[in-house]
Protein backbone atom coordinates (compact mmCIF):
# COMPACT_ATOMS: atom_id res chain seq x y z
CA UNK A 1 0.00 0.00 0.00
CA UNK A 2 3.13 2.52 0.85
CA UNK A 3 4.31 1.35 -2.03
CA UNK A 4 1.28 2.34 -4.30
CA UNK A 5 1.07 5.28 -2.49
CA UNK A 6 4.93 6.32 -3.46
CA UNK A 7 4.31 5.34 -7.44
CA UNK A 8 1.21 7.61 -7.01
CA UNK A 9 2.90 10.77 -5.35
CA UNK A 10 6.37 10.14 -8.20
CA UNK A 11 3.84 9.95 -10.74
CA UNK A 12 2.03 13.54 -9.50
CA UNK A 13 5.17 15.23 -9.15
CA UNK A 14 6.66 14.02 -13.15
CA UNK A 15 3.24 15.17 -14.13
CA UNK A 16 3.13 18.06 -12.53
CA UNK A 17 6.81 18.74 -13.88
CA UNK A 18 5.52 18.22 -17.46
CA UNK A 19 3.09 21.56 -16.79
CA UNK A 20 5.77 23.57 -15.57
CA UNK A 21 8.29 22.38 -18.21
CA UNK A 22 9.93 25.97 -19.70
CA UNK A 23 11.70 26.33 -22.87
CA UNK A 24 15.71 26.72 -22.28
CA UNK A 25 15.78 29.74 -24.70
CA UNK A 26 12.77 32.05 -23.66
CA UNK A 27 13.14 34.16 -26.81
CA UNK A 28 11.38 31.39 -28.53
CA UNK A 29 7.60 31.29 -29.11
CA UNK A 30 6.94 28.05 -30.03
CA UNK A 31 4.14 25.60 -29.02
CA UNK A 32 3.52 24.41 -26.08
CA UNK A 33 5.30 21.23 -25.67
CA UNK A 34 2.61 18.38 -25.37
CA UNK A 35 4.28 14.99 -23.55
CA UNK A 36 2.76 11.86 -25.30
CA UNK A 37 5.15 9.37 -23.64
CA UNK A 38 5.79 9.56 -19.62
CA UNK A 39 7.16 6.75 -17.72
CA UNK A 40 7.99 7.58 -14.14
CA UNK A 41 11.34 7.94 -12.29
CA UNK A 42 12.43 4.83 -10.24
CA UNK A 43 12.66 5.32 -6.26
CA UNK A 44 13.41 2.20 -4.74
CA UNK A 45 11.98 1.58 -1.42
CA UNK A 46 15.69 1.04 0.04
CA UNK A 47 16.20 4.83 -0.87
CA UNK A 48 13.11 5.58 1.48
CA UNK A 49 14.44 3.71 3.91
CA UNK A 50 17.51 5.60 3.66
CA UNK A 51 15.53 9.11 3.55
CA UNK A 52 17.22 9.75 0.32
CA UNK A 53 15.51 12.51 -0.92
CA UNK A 54 15.84 15.61 -3.49
CA UNK A 55 15.01 18.38 -5.76
CA UNK A 56 16.88 18.74 -9.15
CA UNK A 57 16.17 20.19 -12.85
CA UNK A 58 16.81 17.80 -15.56
CA UNK A 59 17.30 19.79 -19.27
CA UNK A 60 15.98 17.51 -21.72
CA UNK A 61 16.58 17.96 -25.40
CA UNK A 62 13.95 16.70 -28.05
CA UNK A 63 14.14 16.07 -31.81
CA UNK A 64 11.92 18.14 -33.31
CA UNK A 65 10.67 16.51 -35.62
CA UNK A 66 10.02 12.85 -34.20
CA UNK A 67 9.28 14.11 -30.57
CA UNK A 68 11.98 11.56 -29.10
CA UNK A 69 14.37 12.67 -25.94
CA UNK A 70 17.67 12.57 -28.09
CA UNK A 71 19.31 13.80 -24.78
CA UNK A 72 19.08 14.90 -21.14
CA UNK A 73 21.44 15.77 -18.49
CA UNK A 74 20.96 17.41 -14.83
CA UNK A 75 21.07 21.15 -14.43
CA UNK A 76 20.27 21.16 -11.01
CA UNK A 77 21.66 18.04 -8.99
CA UNK A 78 19.12 16.42 -6.57
CA UNK A 79 22.13 15.79 -4.15
CA UNK A 80 22.39 12.05 -5.12
CA UNK A 81 23.82 10.69 -7.92
CA UNK A 82 21.02 7.54 -7.50
CA UNK A 83 18.39 10.00 -7.83
CA UNK A 84 19.90 11.88 -10.33
CA UNK A 85 20.49 8.46 -12.49
CA UNK A 86 16.76 7.60 -12.00
CA UNK A 87 15.61 11.01 -13.11
CA UNK A 88 17.77 10.84 -16.15
CA UNK A 89 17.10 7.67 -17.37
CA UNK A 90 13.23 8.32 -16.90
CA UNK A 91 13.31 11.23 -18.70
CA UNK A 92 15.63 10.23 -21.36
CA UNK A 93 12.64 7.99 -22.19
CA UNK A 94 9.99 10.71 -22.80
CA UNK A 95 7.74 11.33 -26.10
CA UNK A 96 6.60 14.66 -26.83
CA UNK A 97 4.35 15.34 -29.77
CA UNK A 98 6.59 16.09 -32.74
CA UNK A 99 7.42 19.87 -33.65
CA UNK A 100 7.15 21.54 -29.90
CA UNK A 101 10.34 22.68 -29.10
CA UNK A 102 14.07 21.41 -28.47
CA UNK A 103 14.79 21.57 -24.80
CA UNK A 104 13.00 21.92 -22.11
CA UNK A 105 14.23 22.16 -18.26
CA UNK A 106 12.01 19.78 -16.49
CA UNK A 107 12.10 19.97 -12.54
CA UNK A 108 12.28 16.42 -9.93
CA UNK A 109 11.56 15.97 -7.30
CA UNK A 110 12.31 13.19 -5.26
CA UNK A 111 10.15 12.57 -1.38
CA UNK A 112 9.85 10.23 1.11
CA UNK A 113 6.29 9.73 2.25
CA UNK A 114 5.11 10.19 5.88
CA UNK A 115 4.38 7.58 7.50
CA UNK A 116 1.04 6.68 8.75
CA UNK A 117 0.72 7.00 12.39
CA UNK A 118 -3.20 6.69 12.28
CA UNK A 119 -5.08 2.86 12.81
CA UNK A 120 -5.95 1.41 9.76
CA UNK A 121 -9.09 -0.02 10.10
CA UNK A 122 -9.44 -3.63 9.87
CA UNK A 123 -10.45 -5.44 6.51
CA UNK A 124 -13.00 -8.16 6.09
CA UNK A 125 -11.60 -10.80 3.93
CA UNK A 126 -13.19 -11.56 0.36
CA UNK A 127 -14.24 -15.25 1.62
CA UNK A 128 -16.23 -13.87 4.17
CA UNK A 129 -18.19 -11.81 1.34
CA UNK A 130 -18.71 -14.68 -0.84
CA UNK A 131 -19.95 -16.64 1.45
CA UNK A 132 -22.64 -13.88 2.60
CA UNK A 133 -23.80 -13.41 -0.87
CA UNK A 134 -23.89 -17.14 -0.71
CA UNK A 135 -26.15 -16.94 2.09
CA UNK A 136 -28.26 -14.19 0.70
CA UNK A 137 -29.26 -16.06 -2.78
CA UNK A 138 -29.97 -19.76 -1.05
CA UNK A 139 -32.46 -17.12 1.70
CA UNK A 140 -33.89 -15.61 -1.91
CA UNK A 141 -33.97 -19.00 -3.39
CA UNK A 142 -35.85 -20.80 -1.18
CA UNK A 143 -38.26 -17.65 -0.75
CA UNK A 144 -39.51 -18.27 -3.96
CA UNK A 145 -39.66 -21.92 -4.19
CA UNK A 146 -42.22 -21.17 -0.71
CA UNK A 147 -44.11 -18.44 -2.91
CA UNK A 148 -44.68 -20.58 -5.76
CA UNK A 149 -46.32 -23.63 -3.90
Amino acid sequence: MIRQLLHVQIVICVCLSSLYGESASPAESVARPEAIYTPMPVYRPEWARQGLTGKGVVLVTIDKETGKVTGARMLESTGSQLLDGAALQAYSQWRFKPGAVTQLRMPIEFKKRPQRTTAQPATTPAPFYLLLILLVLAAAMMIARRRRT
